[in-house]
């Protein structure tokens, strides 16, 4: 039979174990172990490339743009020791840019490919950069997109408003009798015959669309139906009703070219960069054999 170990080796160890596990805590442990990691995952990936693509220049053009970037945020130039730091940040985003590629860091990462995806775009629409659309082409597009130019409908308008929680049922007669005193007076009368409301009596050469935010839809139809020059109503808005007098009606048109020459060749610019990128997908696409594997039900 064995004899027993002494205490003294007993208590060696224990605690011989008791400091391994303290050193397998410390912080200083794992850098260690995660450097060691990355220098040896470096060593079996730093070799694949020829020397040639091992060199990083910066030039005197990276140089200068740094020296610009810098004077465009603090409204001065670098000083040397500054540029020096902006070099040295350049060499060292382009060497970690380069072994993060290396080690395919750059794989199905969804915000990596979207940038690309918009940098290439970009390249297709820089193709239209220098191209300028001719007058027959302007005109053309103007009639092709008469809508997303047209000029609005406008209004002048007095109007006066009757409160129908306040008046109850009393307000249609309220309001006929007002409108038979105003039938003689002008359309700058009456303020005082309605009910406070947070929007001016008065409009002048106010949109369709204004109206239509400030009063409603249903508004906004009807006055432009009204016939100008006198007092009419009631006429129902999400606030209440009212009493209208139009002063002048301008209904709305299709500008001719000379008025919107601006929008309709910036519009024309936005529609051709949509038109050069589709088509530059569609030719690229038709590379690749796509196979999309929908799942059953």
């Amino acid at each position: 039979m064995a004899a027993a170990a002494p205490d003294g080796a007993r208590n060696l160890l224990f605690w011989t174990f008791v400091s391994m596990r303290r050193v397998l805590r410390e912080p200083l442990l794992h850098f260690v172990a995660i450097g060691a990691a990355l220098f040896l995952l470096f060593a079996l990936t730093g070799d694949s490339k020829p020397p040639a693509d091992r060199q990083i220049v910066i030039g005197t053009g990276d140089i200068a743009r740094l020296v610009e970037g810098w004077t465009t945020t603090w409204q001065r130039p670098p000083t040397r020791d500054e540029l020096a730091g902006l070099v040295e940040d350049q060499v060292r985003e382009e060497v970690l840019y380069r072994q993060a590629l290396e080690m395919g860091l750059d794989r199905d990462d969804t915000i990596v490919r979207r940038r690309l995806r918009q940098k290439l775009e970009f390249l297709a629409e820089d193709l239209l950069s220098g191209i300028e659309p001719t007058e027959d082409e302007l005109r053309q597009f103007l009639a092709q997109n008469p809508e997303a130019f047209r000029i609005d409908s406008s209004i002048s308008l007095s109007q006066i408003f009757f409160n129908t929680d306040r008046r109850g049922a009393s307000t249609k007669a309220d309001l006929q009798a007002a409108l038979s005193r105003l039938d003689s007076a002008g359309p700058l009368d009456g303020a005082d015959l309605g009910d406070p409301l947070p929007l001016p009596g008065e409009f002048d050469a106010v949109s369709a669309t204004d109206v239509r935010n400030l009063f409603g839809r249903e508004f906004a139809e009807q006055v432009f139906e009204l016939e100008p020059g006198r007092w009419q109503g009631p006429v129902e808005s999400g606030y209440g009703l009212h009493l209208v007098f139009v002063r002048e009606r301008t209904d709305g048109r299709v500008p001719a070219l000379d008025e919107v020459r601006d929008e309709v060749r910036r519009e024309w610019m936005t529609a051709r960069r949509a038109e050069a990128n589709e088509a530059f997908y569609r030719e690229l696409r038709a590379k690749y054999d796509v196979t999309v594997e929908w799942p059953e039900g």
